[in-house]
């Protein structure tokens, strides 16, 4: 709609000062550079020359700017006359969305909003800004806010225009629609057949107005360029999913919008559905990180469930509760079906999550979308995932991870590393059919796992993709590379006091042992097992668990898993309290070690048989037994042993 702050007025001076010299409107305008449409619109009084075209007419007429109209005295409060503009009709765009929170404002969006208002009305380096973010983050709903906040209409007092593009946007139909709104004249418009036309015509008639363009959904920075059209005091906003578009369009202006918080997804299905997040505050919670923190997610979540809610009727709300369990249903979510819900604020429908992450599917090319099925097998947001890793998995060059980030289905999180969000990661999965895909993974974290087995740091890094790994091997049974992966990481998850983590991976590692008769790997197991027992102070189930394995051991004559058996288990039944056996089990432990040369556990058993020889009080023994460990740890130089030595 075009409201009218002033009465326009046709400037009849300029038009005199034409038709005296004889000329028409397209002659006037080639001898000052521009086109007989802008005369024409000059002179109705709609549009106001730049001040330096201002200045060509001057000249070109011999006349001064009162003379042809194109100033007025203003002399209220002022004995001298000023230089105003012609009022123009402020315009606003009908286009712009209805607002979907009136008054109450966007959850988690007050910092964000007032950031971007600031940078809009400042004046400053505003002129190109962008909004950019995953499909469903509600980047729409915050420029919506935006072009209906009273500070920013104030300060955009020419008004306001709002163009939504999509995927196959007409340009030319959009951009006519603008001309349009801003008063253009269908005659005119009809000879300007193309968009660069168009373009320029509108930039001419917009001038030195002040008004925000806004640029929404844009899918190729072609057509988003093809809308920037203000002039110098005007500001272009662009929302997008791309954030190439964003840094192409706005350069240093773009601002990435993120998901919602635990706490703030809380909120919004609590303005939602007020009496659900009440009854059922844990069911919900669950929600919020089913679909982590998507706005669009999270308002189709909390209308469902308010369409689902009757005091007199709960078995309807744990059935909706039950079926947004399901990731298909939680993607097919659209608009509740029930309007009979009296109690259901009437907004418009919203797509389903399926539906606007397909969009985004289906603008890149086929091996873009294998390649983010085969990522889904990755743990999603928050976690992230390595370069390599993501190439060997999805069996596919660099480029095409670069395509999905352009195309802000992948996300990046730091040098070299990746992520998915939760709703995206869903989706591919659903739809991966390539079961190379989990033998890829598993091989490459085996493979991983090999050779960073002493790399804490890069193992804690990777330990949810690893533990993805396991969980695929476990699955399909791959016993082998189960087996593997397991023993090396046994230790490292012992260390950082995963003892839990451990324990499941172990108890699975053992089952896949016996299950290929690897009387190693079962030893193996066992051993650590016991150990994790042991650190927890369970000291009989160790010694169970020490034991299976010492008998594993002498069977299959696993002469050094037999020795770090043995060390172990004497160390448990001494704080059992049965010093013969503990004994026992570390004198056959160093022998077996000074057998096989092995000084490193030659100095742990030392350690250990001083120790029991101190319980039975032969001091002196013991005294013996640890200066020769001692010894032995400053040959090896074991830093670590030195220590525990000399503490005795």
């Amino acid at each position: 709609m075009v409201r009218e702050a002033d009465k326009v007025v046709p400037n009849r001076r300029l038009t005199c000062e034409r038709l005296r010299q004889g000329w028409s409107q397209q002659e006037l305008a080639h001898l000052v550079g521009t086109g007989p449409d802008t005369v024409s619109r000059w002179e109705r009084g709609l549009n106001f020359p730049h001040p330096s075209m201002c200045k060509k007419l001057c000249e070109l007429f011999a006349k001064s700017p009162q003379e042809l109209g194109l100033v007025k005295e203003d002399t209220a409060g002022d004995d001298r006359p000023t230089l105003t503009f012609p009022s123009l009709p402020q315009v606003y765009d009908p286009a712009i969305p209805l607002s979907q929170v009136g008054d109450e404002g966007l959850v988690g969006r007050a910092q964000l909003l007032a950031d971007l208002k600031r940078r809009l009305c400042s004046g400053k380096n505003a002129a190109l800004s962008a909004l950019y973010g995953l499909p469903g983050v509600g980047k729409t709903a915050i420029a919506v806010e935006l072009a209906r906040d009273r500070e920013i209409l104030d300060y955009f007092r020419d008004g306001l225009l709002w163009v939504g593009l999509g995927i196959n946007p007409n340009l030319l139909g959009l951009l006519g629609r603008w001309g349009t709104l801003l008063g253009l004249a269908p005659y005119e418009m009809e000879t300007l057949t193309t968009v660069a036309a168009l373009a320029k015509t509108l930039s001419s008639v917009i001038g030195t107005r002040r008004m925000l363009l806004v640029i929404d959904d844009a899918w190729r920075i072609e057509d988003a360029l093809a809308f920037q059209v203000g002039g110098v005091n005007c500001a272009h906003l662009v929302t997008t999913r791309f954030p190439e578009i964003a840094l192409q369009f706005a350069h240093d202006g773009s601002t990435v919008v993120h998901e919602l918080s635990e706490d703030e997804g809380m909120s919004l299905l609590a303005r939602l559905a007020p009496e659900v997040v009440a009854s059922k505050p844990g069911e919900v919670r669950s929600l919020v990180g089913a679909v982590g923190g998507l706005p669009l997610a999270l308002t189709l979540v909390g209308r469902y469930l308010w369409s689902h809610f009757y005091k007199d009727q709960p078995y309807r709300l744990s059935a909706a509760l039950s079926t947004l369990q399901s990731i298909e249903e939680l993607l097919r979510l659209t608009q509740p079906a029930s309007a009979s819900h009296t109690a259901m604020p009437a907004e418009a429908p919203l797509s389903s999550l399926q539906a606007v992450i397909n969009m985004s599917d289906q603008h890149v090319a086929k091996q873009a979308q294998d390649t983010l099925r085969a990522l889904s097998i990755f743990p999603s947001k928050p976690n992230s995932f390595p370069e390599e890793a993501a190439l060997a998995v999805a069996h596919t060059p660099v480029e095409t991870l670069d395509t999905l980030a352009d195309a802000g289905l992948l996300e990046g999180s730091g040098a070299g590393r990746y992520t998915l969000h939760q709703t995206i990661a869903d989706y591919a999965r659903l739809q991966r059919t390539d079961t190379l895909v989990e033998e890829r993974m598993v091989s490459f974290f085996t493979l991983f796992l090999a050779t960073h087995a002493t790399d804490y740091n890069a193992l804690e890094r990777e330990t949810d993709n690893i533990l993805a790994a396991f969980q695929i091997a476990y699955e399909r049974k791959m016993s082998e590379q189960l087996l593997r992966g397991v023993v090396t990481f046994a230790l490292y998850l012992e260390v950082r006091g995963h003892y839990s983590i451990a324990e499941t991976q172990l108890v699975r590692a053992r089952q896949a042992a016996l299950d290929a008769a690897d009387q190693a790997g079962l030893a193996f197991t066992l051993l650590h097992l016991g150990r994790i027992a042991e650190r927890r102070g369970v000291l009989n189930q160790a010694e169970q668990l020490y034991s299976e394995g010492l008998t594993v051991a002498r069977q299959s004559q696993l002469r050094t898993t037999l020795v770090d058996l043995l060390a172990n288990l004497s160390e448990v039944v001494l704080n059992l309290g049965e010093y013969g056996r503990a004994e026992q089990y570390a004198q056959e432990g160093l022998d077996l070690a000074r057998e096989l040369g092995d000084q490193q556990r030659m100095c742990v058993l030392l350690k250990s048989l001083a120790e029991v020889i101190d319980c039975h009080g032969q001091f002196e023994r013991g005294d013996e037994l640890y200066r020769e460990g001692l010894a032995l740890a400053r040959e090896i130089d074991d830093r670590e042993m030195m220590c525990l030595y000399l503490q005795n």
